[in-house]
């Protein structure tokens, strides 16, 4: 290899296309590894914060403590690191040789790697992301599993419910963790499965991933604001926040965690800036935010249901549903909302900053990261590609009708507004039912909250019909 040139990198072509094999479930195994990595890492980042602002988490500023800090610290740490190794970026070295006149026969790729050919040829190497496109599992797979794991594991819960017998636990704990799993997880991605499939719009699995990422990190600033900064303000106003009956409780609910969490995730919109390139993508960047958030959000909602005690089976079943058909789409619709006006604002501008990679400089949005191709894993038949534009057709489960369509705003500040208020109205009333209802039978009581969730979920999909077929209308995401 003596005397022979390195041939160095260069820019790979625009009409470069990358062939993929199809694979639905590692996005969800990936997904699944990376939740459990944030949890943890949430969880113990919020210790650190604790550990300067509140050590005590006793609703009053101060005092500090070191030593928390330190151990919050460390035990962040390693989530931290095992978070950054598992979204290092996964790079592809591309090798193209091209017969020419001009060319040798030999080429010297790295120290150890020569090119040999039997014709004189040119050739030109390029390391690229690999940048396979988004393929989940159908969602219809998602709700069997959610569904069929949902029973199972209910049944196994319900021996608990007659007697706490040595048996009847070990059974709770076997069933434990595939419950959890099963019941945190699955109508998070049967939604993500649901968004992907109908929204029409191209989307990488690096781009797919990062939307889910960038709402579960969103809830680190939402937790910091509901548990630590929300308390102290309200204990400083002279407010009581004892008991979920009280003024101060109600407060997080309809005051902190809309606004919280709403602006957390908007601020996650923002960090995808450079995915955005219309309202209709900005809609689809802000529903899979929310879904990310969900993600992690019920991770501690189902874990609670399961150890719940003897009526696990019961608070199990309840959680999972109501959250499956209610608060998961009601995440995601609510930061749509918003996404969808940043999107717009964004196109309009037509920059944005980039905040992924540590670029920031101004500069155009990037409406394809590269060109490729999808193939069957079995069969080797062409699924599609990057230059196919599929025009998505909305089943009526999804869309009311291009008649009933509800107009999105495209100011910004309006949206998120809008967002916070529905949130807002979502958590408050069952805070304020409660409330009025604290001195009567709970047989009523019970009526009364059933009968509120199933009204609030009734409205959230007649909201959600109509708001879909109005984002993903290409028509509504041309610039004005």
């Amino acid at each position: 290899m003596q005397g022979l040139m390195k041939t160095p990198l260069s820019p790979a072509p625009n009409n470069l296309y990358l062939s993929q094999t199809s694979s639905r479930w590692k996005s969800i195994g990936s997904m699944l590894g990376l939740v459990t990595v944030i949890f943890f890492f949430v969880n113990t980042a919020l210790f650190i914060v604790s550990g300067f602002v509140d050590s005590n988490l006793n609703g009053i500023l101060g005092p500090s403590d070191p030593i928390q800090v330190m151990i919050g610290t460390l035990c962040s740490t390693p989530f931290l690191l095992a978070f950054i190794l598992l979204r290092k970026p996964k790079l592809a070295h591309i090798v193209r040789v091209e017969p020419t006149n001009q060319g040798t026969t030999n080429h010297l790729i790295a120290p150890s790697t020569l090119i040999q050919t039997t014709m004189q040829t040119s050739v030109k190497h390029h390391l690229v992301h690999n940048t396979a496109p988004l393929q989940i599992p159908p969602f219809k797979q998602l709700w069997l599993i959610f569904i069929i794991g949902t029973l199972i594991s209910t049944i196994c819960m319900i021996p608990i419910l007659i007697s706490s017998t040595i048996w009847a636990v070990l059974l709770l704990l076997l069933i434990s963790i595939p419950a959890w799993i099963v019941g945190f997880s699955t109508p998070v991605f049967a939604w993500w499965a649901t968004s992907n499939e109908y929204f029409g719009l191209q989307t990488t699995k690096r781009q797919g991933e990062w939307m889910l990422i960038a709402g579960m990190l969103s809830t680190f600033p939402a937790l910091v604001i509901n548990s630590l900064i929300s308390p102290i303000i309200i204990t400083f106003l002279g407010i009581s926040m004892d008991g979920v009956e009280s003024l101060g409780y109600g407060m997080i609910l309809f005051l902190s965690a809309p606004i919280g969490e709403e602006l957390s995730k908007a601020l996650a919109i923002l960090f995808l800036s450079r995915f955005i390139d219309s309202g209709k993508r900005g809609f689809q960047i802000g529903f899979s935010v929310g879904l990310g958030f969900a993600l992690l959000e019920n991770m501690s909602y189902i874990l609670g249901a399961i150890f719940s005690g003897e009526g696990a089976a019961v608070s199990f079943i309840f959680t999972t549903v109501l959250r499956a058909i209610g608060s998961i789409p009601g995440h995601a619709t609510w930061t749509a909302i918003s996404g969808y006006a940043i999107g717009h604002h964004i196109a309009k501008n037509n920059n944005s900053k980039s905040f992924i990679d540590g670029i920031h400089e101004k500069r155009k949005v990037i409406k394809q990261e590269t060109q490729w191709a999808l193939f069957d894993k079995k069969t080797g038949q062409l699924i599609s590609s990057s230059s196919v534009k599929v025009k998505p057709i909305l089943p009526k489960w999804l869309s009311a009708g291009k008649e009933k369509e509800i107009p999105l705003t495209k100011s910004p500040s309006k949206a998120i507004f809008i967002a916070i208020l529905c949130h807002s109205i979502w958590n408050g009333t069952l805070w304020i039912s409660g409330k009025l209802l604290i001195d009567s039978p709970a047989i009523i009581q019970i009526t009364v909250n059933l009968t509120l969730i199933i009204t609030l979920i009734a409205i959230l999909w007649i909201i959600l019909r109509r708001l879909i077929p109005y984002a993903i209308d290409d028509g509504n995401s041309i610039l004005s």
